[in-house]
């Protein structure tokens, strides 16, 4: 029997939740960055998404913010508010949970859905059911979407991919060729296919999905390696990988945060501030969800943009911003004296394990651990880092550089 798989694509997600909780903002050009440094006219920060508007404007996603308003300077900038798109995503979920079991999600704004059974139970047809979904989405959320149907999750994915903003399209299995036929390689993305392999394939005169296919295996793994074999099932439109369960949630391994900072530096004590303000975020983030790790790890990017990460293992386990910044910093110490200037920087926790609210055997713990408790209830309730440690302001102030600070040891 033939699988029916939707794709369930939010259009341009991120931007269309903004003008959602701000209506004012509908039928602008809005753009969706990271940490907003007004002072510092945007230099160094990049469009984490664009709303339709602002598209047509030709803004793409990863642009520098002073070539967008360049673009388009009647541009509207909203700063990107995770736990916004992570909750309005979840009651999203709620919607297609309601009609089967077997949602896949694939991302923030993606997810796979296979209604094989349910269409059985449903009074109408596979587009009907692909046109209510799409409604429910709009009048609870006022975003649109856009679905893909097919007999795969790769023609599915495909085919909301190729026909957005707010479309719905069907593939019938006897009715994949003609669609391949006319798919180009750079059309592709987000099934395995990036610009830098699309743009190898098109060297090789492999510019459709039908081409791909088409194309000797020796050929593709010689090119390509074991990818070749996974390129030509794309290139012929076969995927036997089932959608799977909602609640079959794949184990997090690790936890972080990574930052570009506003301008390359040496000042260690920048750095090691912006190390502290990484640490708190994310130990504020395994707190939430309750894990501890025996791991830390600490990514650096130079100016020329060569990156390096080490690790330094724990005999314990950790989940305080504190504990975390300690162990960092360890590591960072190990890149000192710096050679170049510091263009990015990440931490990370893994080796992950739950967190089952152990008491301390000393007292100094316990009372650590009830202060840093409180913070979080208090964060949670007025916003992120409402109560934050006073070395944390040297990395703000490269944000808010009018602001009077005056940056000595930090920790």
């Amino acid at each position: 029997m033939d699988r029916i798989i939707l794709h369930i694509d939010m259009d341009a997600y991120f931007a269309s939740v903004e003008q959602s909780c701000n209506p004012s903002l509908k039928g602008k050009p809005v753009i969706v960055c990271g940490e907003i440094a007004e002072g510092r006219k945007y230099a160094r920060t990049i469009v984490i998404a664009a709303s339709y508007e602002s598209k047509r404007t030709g803004i793409k996603t990863g642009m520098p913010i002073p070539e967008a308003r360049k673009l388009c300077p009647s541009v509207i900038i909203a700063q990107c508010n995770h736990d916004k798109y992570i909750s309005t995503s979840l009651e999203i979920h709620k919607i297609l949970l309601e009609y089967t079991d077997l949602v896949e999600v694939f991302s923030i704004d993606e997810c796979f859905m296979d209604i094989t059974r349910t269409l059985k139970f449903f009074n109408g047809t596979v587009m009907d059911l692909g046109r209510q979904i799409k409604s429910r989405i709009y009048e609870r959320f006022g975003i649109t979407s856009t679905v893909g149907i097919g007999p795969n999750k790769i023609i599915a994915k495909l085919l909301s991919k190729s026909n957005k903003p707010d479309g719905l399209m069907q593939i019938l299995p006897e009715q994949a060729a003609d669609f391949f036929s006319n798919l180009r390689i750079d059309k592709m993305q987000g099934i395995g296919i990036g610009n830098r392999l699309s743009g190898k394939l098109n060297s090789m005169g492999i510019n459709t999905a039908t081409r791909l296919g088409e194309s000797p295996l020796d050929l593709l793994t010689s090119c390509f390696g074991i990818t070749g074999y996974r390129l030509k099932q794309i290139g012929q439109g076969i995927d036997h990988s089932p959608v799977k369960k909602y609640l079959e949630i794949e184990t997090v391994k690790s936890v972080g945060h990574s930052h570009t900072l506003p301008e390359n530096t040496m000042d260690t004590d920048i750095i090691k501030s912006y190390i502290l303000m990484l640490s708190e975020k994310t130990g504020a983030r395994l707190r939430q969800h309750n894990f501890l790790g025996k791991t830390v790890s600490f990514v650096i990017r130079y100016s020329d943009f060569s990156t390096y990460m080490q690790q330094h293992g724990l005999k314990h386990c950790i989940k305080t911003g504190y504990e975390i910044y300690s162990n960092a910093l360890t590591v960072f110490n190990r890149f000192l004296p710096l050679s170049k200037p510091v263009r990015l920087i990440g931490v990370a926790v893994s080796s992950l394990v739950p967190d089952n609210k152990q008491q301390y055997l000393f007292e100094i713990m316990s009372k650590w651990n009830t202060v840093t408790s409180v913070i979080d209830g208090i964060n949670q309730k007025y916003g992120e880092f409402t109560i934050k440690p006073a070395s944390v302001l040297a990395a703000e102030k490269l944000f808010f550089p009018d602001i009077d600070i005056k940056i000595k040891k930090v920790l």
